[in-house]
């Protein structure tokens, strides 16, 4: 450190630190005990993966609604659909509203029970599955991305607690579709429905211990459009991402 590092005004690393301490009511020696997480065991967090679903499915009904109030809140534009025929009527509804010439959707599970392709497809639109392969270079999926008029996924996983829906990464490419297109469609099915980020992340450390430490490389939280402010905390929405998002609820 130079004399000049040392007439540099505010707090010193060493007196930041022992504040830090003092709040965690620690000294500066190691703690005695590993952080108790770090202990658990595959087994301990099955036990409480299993009580965190059986609570989720007790109290679905008010879960989905808390999560369709929430997520209204944040800016998504929210529909409850009671099966596949009523989400795809809104997905096609959606698409001719926005005059939409192509589409892509991610390579997810949930396209199996809601067939989007034909349906948007007996519109004029072209739509595109963004699956991964050798045969598709990466490249050319992101330009098919970089020109659809709307980005369909499904959701991983959706939190009641904040209105949003989580995306994680796969071959499919579902953050770039989530990301890139002006309008976001995000199908979320009721097993997807989780009550709180606590329970999010103790099945993310479950999943870590199961594949052996690999989980992934992030987590992509989606709670309505994307907002940027400016300097003067003017808020503009579609900046670095979607301008319009849609949540179609099943169930």
């Amino acid at each position: 450190m130079t004399n000049q590092d040392t007439n540099i005004p505010g707090v010193s690393k060493e007196e930041f630190l022992q504040s830090v301490r003092e709040s965690l009511g620690r000294d500066n020696t190691p703690p005695a005990q590993p952080y108790q997480r770090l202990l658990e065991t595959t087994a301990d967090l099955e036990s409480q993966a299993a009580e965190i679903r059986q609570r989720v499915q007790e109290n679905l009904p008010a879960l989905l609604d808390k999560l369709a109030d929430m997520a209204q809140k944040g800016g998504w534009n929210v529909f409850r659909a009671a099966g596949g025929e009523e989400a795809i009527g809104y997905i096609e509804t959606l698409a001719r509203n926005q005059e939409a010439a192509r589409a892509v959707r991610s390579g997810q599970e949930v396209f199996d029970q809601i067939p989007v392709d034909d349906a948007l497809r007996g519109l004029g639109l072209t739509i595109t599955p963004i699956i991964q392969n050798n045969a598709t270079p990466r490249r050319a999926l992101r330009e098919v991305i970089r020109r659809a008029d709307i980005g369909i996924t499904g959701a991983d996983y959706a939190l009641a607690e904040t209105g949003s829906i989580i995306v994680l990464p796969r071959r499919g490419l579902s953050r770039l579709v989530s990301l890139v297109p002006p309008v976001h469609v995000a199908l979320v099915r009721p097993e997807e429905v989780l009550e709180t980020l606590d329970d999010l992340f103790l099945l993310r450390r479950l999943e870590y211990h199961q594949r052996g430490g690999e989980m992934g490389s992030y987590l992509n939280f989606i709670t309505g459009p994307s907002r940027t402010a400016d300097i003067e905390m003017t808020i503009v929405e579609g900046v670095h991402g979607p301008k319009e998002v849609h949540m179609v609820l099943l169930g």
